[in-house]
């Protein structure tokens, strides 16, 4: 394993039926943007691509063999490999894996050895209780009684011996999960504090707005703030507030901005996550106006901060923006609003801004809006690709 997956750290998920690891999962991809990982999905998503090893695996299944320990460890390499390039990734839960010492231990020495094994702990009669009930309307033929316990049976036999291992290892953490999932996801927050891991604070979706100077990107944050609730956030607002504090950082962020240059993205991401953090319990969603300017900026955000759910470009030409801002220079009194700077700020944008569009087109997450149209029209563009975050 090289590169960056060898730096994510893989945490091993167990429990039996029922035991509500599949919910615990989900709340751990949102909240600390891991990948989640099963080995079965991945075997079936690869039977049905119809490929030429998806043939090869299909024949073995049905003749009610085992596939290769080998053939699976190769679809997970795979398939993290994948979301690494797909895009902001802090690690991997691999659901329901290791079934036997023995995948545990040809898991860790081909790819890496997991940081975390957690264990989620319920008495087998609430299993049974709750896989009946499910029964009632999944439609899955193994969500009967007979059958239900048979599955518990085989698994208690098979992941005793895993426990212990990890356990000796200091890597089992057995969390109570015959709780509320709310309750069962503190203790789930409290097991991956112990490697090192903190949830986001921030789980709404994240808006990347991206625009030239005088593109009117402001104007159209307020009308989605209207109407979504979401928490606008000016990397330029942001700025000019510390400048305005009088503090030794504002007065040096003041001589850059009026020489046009950019800030640092360590600076601009001290900012911007302090101001969110105070948003964070009643905002549904933040529009990071004005950010990224570069793509290492998005890069550093998606990491540290929160994945982007989009990035809306307002799509203005150069010379309809400097107009703007010469007009808007007659009243603002903000000193960046001259001739000289705006001319600078603009070939700044161009040279620098410009490979952020390339970088979130390529990750298929770009909404491209022609801005030089009237306000209205502009936003009715802008709600259709907010709608399927909101609704979702």
């Amino acid at each position: 394993m090289k590169g960056q997956l060898a730096k994510l750290p893989v945490i091993f998920v167990t429990g039996g039926p029922g035991s509500g690891k599949g919910t615990q999962c989900d709340k751990i991809v949102k909240e600390f943007n891991f990948t989640h990982l099963s080995s079965g999905d991945l075997l079936r998503a690869k039977v049905a691509s119809g490929s030429k090893d998806g043939q090869e695996l299909d024949a073995i299944m049905k003749e009610g063999k085992l596939v290769p320990l080998e053939k699976v460890l190769d679809l997970i390499t795979e398939a993290m490999t994948n979301a690494v390039a797909a895009g902001p990734c802090n690690g991997f839960l691999i659901d329901g894996y290791p079934r036997e010492i023995e995948q545990g231990l040809k898991f860790e020495a081909k790819i890496k050895p997991a940081s975390l094994v957690i264990d989620f702990d319920v008495p087998d009669e609430v299993m049974v209780e709750r896989l009946i009930n499910r029964g009632k309307t999944s439609g899955r033929l193994d969500d009967n009684e007979e059958t239900i316990k048979a599955r518990l049976k085989t698994y208690r036999e098979a992941t005793v011996p895993v426990a212990d291992h990890y356990q000796k290892q200091g890597k089992l953490i057995r969390i109570d999960a015959n709780r509320s999932p709310d309750q069962v996801f503190g203790d789930v927050v409290k097991a991956f504090a112990t490697i090192g891991l903190k949830p986001s604070a921030f789980s709404q979706p994240v808006f990347f707005i991206v625009g030239g100077p005088g593109s009117g990107k402001g104007t159209q944050c307020e009308k989605m703030v209207a109407e979504f609730h979401f928490t606008h956030l000016s990397s330029g607002d942001l700025l000019r507030a510390e400048v305005a504090s009088g503090s030794e950082k504002g007065k040096a962020l003041d001589a850059d901005m009026k020489a046009g240059k950019l800030v640092t993205t360590e600076t601009v991401l001290e900012l911007m996550k302090a101001a969110m953090d105070k948003e964070r319990t009643s905002s549904k969603g933040y529009l990071i106006d004005g950010y990224p300017r570069k793509v290492d900026q998005g890069e550093l955000f998606e990491k540290m901060v929160a994945p982007c759910a989009a990035c809306i470009f307002f799509d203005v030409p150069a010379e309809v923006m400097k107009e703007r801002l010469l007009k808007r220079a007659e009243t603002s009194g903000r000193a960046d609003d001259n001739e000289e700077t705006i001319t600078k700020r603009l070939v700044t944008f161009d040279n620098e801004t410009k490979p952020v569009l390339t970088y979130y087109k390529q990750a298929g997450k770009l909404h491209d809006i022609n801005a030089e149209r009237t306000v209205d029209e502009i936003y009715a563009d802008v709600r259709q690709v907010l709608l399927p975050f909101v609704q979702s």
